[in-house]
This record gives C-alpha cells, sequence and structure tokens, in this order.
C-alpha cells in the first residue's frame, strides 16, 4: 500500500472533544466512543490524545479493543459494551475493564471467575428499550436483581440502553425508549440497585436532549468531525481530522477515444492525460454502506442513478482532489490500482491526490500518519501477520 495514507489531525479530535464538553450539562461528562479502531482513524492514537485532553472514560465494543488501549497506556474507565465470553473475563477482569451485563445466565458464571480469581468487575446494566438487540427487558428485572444480590464481586457502576432512530426526525420513538429507560430503571431501584452513572445519549440524542445528558453522554460520530445526519448540521463547530492521500504512480498523455478500465465504460472525449494512483477498492475506495431510503426522494434518487448506469451515465462516479482542483476517476475502480483523468494542464508523477476513503470502510493496512502542532508525530504501520508498529518521529 506504498503510495497511499491517511493524514489523522489529532488537534482536531481534541479541538471536537472540547466542543461537546463545552454543550454538556454540569453534572455531565463525556465518554469517548473508540470502537471499530476509533471508525477508522486509530483507537490508540485518538485515545491517547483525548485522554491528554481531560477525557476520563472510554467505551468500545469487544475486549479486545479494550485490552489494547490499557496495553498502550489508556488509564480511564474502558466500557465493554458488547458482550462478552468466559475466555475473555480474566484478561477483562486483569485489565479492569467495566463489562456489560446483557442476559441473566453471565452473572453468576462472571460472578464464579472473581471468586477464583479474587477480583472485583465493575459492571453496567443494558436495558432493551427497542433497539432490539441485547440488554434485559422489564420482565426480566426482578430476576435481575435476584441473581445480583447472590453476585457479590460484581460491582454495578452503571446501567444504559441505546436509541435506535435518534437522529432521524420523528423523535417519538426515542421518546417512548427513554420512558422505557426511566421506568426500567426506578424499578431497579425498587428492587435495591442503585447504579452510579445512567447513560443514554449517543451524539444524535446528545445534541437534541440536553436534559438526557445525565451522568455520560457517549459521543463517537461527533468526535471525528461527522453529525449524525443532515439535520444536525450547524449545532456544533467541528474539524474534520481525516485526510486520505495517495500518489501518482504512472501518467502518460493518450488521444481522444481512449477507452479505460474493466468494460471500457470510460473514453476519453479529447487528448487527456491519465494518471494511475495505487488504490482502490481492497483499500475502500468506491465502496459505500447500505443505507435503507429515508422517503420517497431518497428511493427515487436510487431509481434515478441506477437508470442512468443502465445507459452508460454514471451520475455517483467517484471524484478526487488534484492540485486543488477536482478531476473524475476514470471508468470503473480498480481492486488496487485506479486511473484518473487529469486533463492537460501541469501534472507529475509523485503528485498528492486527496482521495474520498469512508473512515469505518478504509483498509486497517494504509499507513496511519498523526498529527499534532501541525506536525506529524507518528505513524501506524501494519503489515500482513505483524501487530501496529507505532515509530516516534524526532
Amino acid at each position: 500500500m506504498a503510495g497511499t495514507w491517511i493524514e489523522v489531525d489529532l488537534d482536531a479530535v481534541a479541538g471536537n472533544y472540547r466542543e461537546i464538553v463545552r454543550h454538556l450539562r454540569p453534572q455531565a461528562r463525556c465518554m469517548a466512543v473508540v470502537k471499530a479502531d476509533a471508525y477508522g482513524l486509530g483507537a490508540v492514537q485518538v485515545a491517547l490524545a483525548l485522554e491528554r485532553t481531560g477525557c476520563e472514560a472510554f467505551a468500545v465494543t469487544k475486549v479486545e479493543e479494550g485490552l489494547i488501549l490499557r496495553e498502550h497506556g489508556i488509564k480511564g474507565a474502558i466500557l465493554v459494551l458488547g458482550p462478552s465470553t468466559a475466555e475473555e473475563w480474566p484478561k477483562a477482569m486483569e485489565a479492569q475493564l467495566h463489562l456489560t451485563l446483557s442476559e441473566l445466565s453471565a452473572i453468576t458464571e462472571i460472578n464464579e471467575v472473581c471468586l477464583d480469581l479474587e477480583q472485583e468487575v465493575s459492571v453496567h446494566i443494558k436495558l432493551e428499550t427497542g433497539m432490539g438487540r441485547t440488554g434485559f427487558r422489564f420482565s426480566e428485572l426482578e430476576a435481575l436483581a435476584h441473581n445480583l444480590a447472590a453476585a457479590r464481586q460484581l460491582k454495578v457502576m452503571g446501567v444504559y440502553t441505546h436509541f435506535a432512530r435518534a437522529a432521524q426526525k420523528d423523535k417519538s420513538y426515542t421518546s417512548e425508549q427513554y420512558e422505557l429507560f426511566k421506568s426500567y430503571t426506578a424499578k431497579l431501584e425498587e428492587l435495591g440497585i442503585h447504579p452510579l452513572w445512567k447513560h443514554v445519549c449517543n451524539s444524535a440524542a446528545f445534541l437534541d436532549y440536553p436534559e438526557w445528558h445525565h451522568d455520560f453522554v457517549r459521543i463517537g460520530t461527533l468526535l471525528i468531525g461527522h453529525y449524525p445526519g443532515p439535520g444536525f448540521s450547524g449545532k456544533l463547530t467541528l474539524a474534520d481530522p481525516w485526510i486520505a492521500k495517495s500518489k501518482i504512480v504512472h501518467l502518460r498523455k493518450v488521444p481522444k477515444g481512449t477507452y479505460v478500465g474493466y468494460q471500457s465504460i470510460y473514453c476519453t472525449k479529447e487528448e487527456t492525460q491519465l494518471a494511475v494512483i495505487p488504490v482502490g477498492y481492497a483499500d475502500g475506495l468506491g465502496i459505500a454502506p447500505h443505507f435503507v431510503p429515508q422517503g420517497w426522494v431518497d428511493f427515487l434518487k436510487i431509481i434515478i442513478k441506477n437508470f442512468a448506469a443502465l445507459f452508460g451515465i454514471f451520475l455517483s462516479q467517484e471524484r478526487v482532489e488534484l492540485r486543488g482542483r477536482t478531476v473524475r476517476v476514470a471508468g470503473k475502480i480498480g481492486m488496487q490500482l485506479t486511473v484518473i483523468d487529469v486533463g492537460l494542464q501541469e501534472c507529475t508523477l509523485g503528485d498528492e491526490v486527496k482521495i474520498p476513503l469512508r473512515r469505518t470502510l478504509a483498509n486497517p493496512r494504509i499507513h496511519r500518519k498523526y498529527k499534532q502542532d501541525g506536525r506529524i508525530f507518528a505513524e501506524r504501520i501494519m503489515e500482513e501477520g505483524v501487530s501496529a508498529i507505532y515509530p516516534e518521529y524526532s
């Protein structure tokens, strides 16, 4: 993947964190969600930068992700949001990770492991209020309280739920979820369970429901400079910490009528220059997640794009930036090589090209270069069969 890299501006991440904190209710703190490798930015360097900025708590999906953060010196609380297994619990306890409880059978098993290791473990109770994924339903709360009463090694630190539709215009479902959360937590208190912390807000709910901030808000999307949806734009002042780049590795002038790429769907309309950059589908270029249409307008856009493609008109053709101007991808994106039509303006081998890579879809083996105070100070290098390497720059 030589010739392609991603620059991550940690000052931008820290600035986004400070902007989020500025809008928090006085009693609330920000729990930085750095799951999925901090949405592709690199969880270790992002978490280190946030901890230097004052962040005290982090959230990941898997135990493995939490262990990596501990191995690289993260000292704050780390909550594992997803289910965990018995094989993972000893290492999780040794690293003092907070585990999520979402099923009854796990409580006794975790407590037994704690007794064997002569340790306590901090846990958070996940409540299922409408996400349909994991968590306790109202009918299970009495059994939950009974099992917890016998599990002396489990220290209940928090209780939370996850909103399914917080980023959508219709807020009724989210309000219903929150009302259920309140009734669930009231029942838990009635049963003698008094968690230290409550947290319900993701990025969207944080913006729309400041009265729901409670003790923590769980923020991921906003930290990386993205809004959870178009309707939230402008509510905060955010900076984008991510720039993906590649270098031109081949360049030649071609005549009008030159076909380019697989299936020859692109043909030059005049004399031009074609440049090759060492990036493609394998790196995440041109790959997009599947979105469910949000209404008739979205649905019609999808229909029109596909209908146009039937006649060789590609309305969503990828574009890249070269020397401050936008140029088109010529034809189909390749697996690891892509051709761009750069026209006849000045261009040379080695020129940098900014490329549109989605954060979570970018290949993790693309080098990440970390900037702070305007300079690159560290680089993450991942190779086949080799773990991440963080050489420090002098």
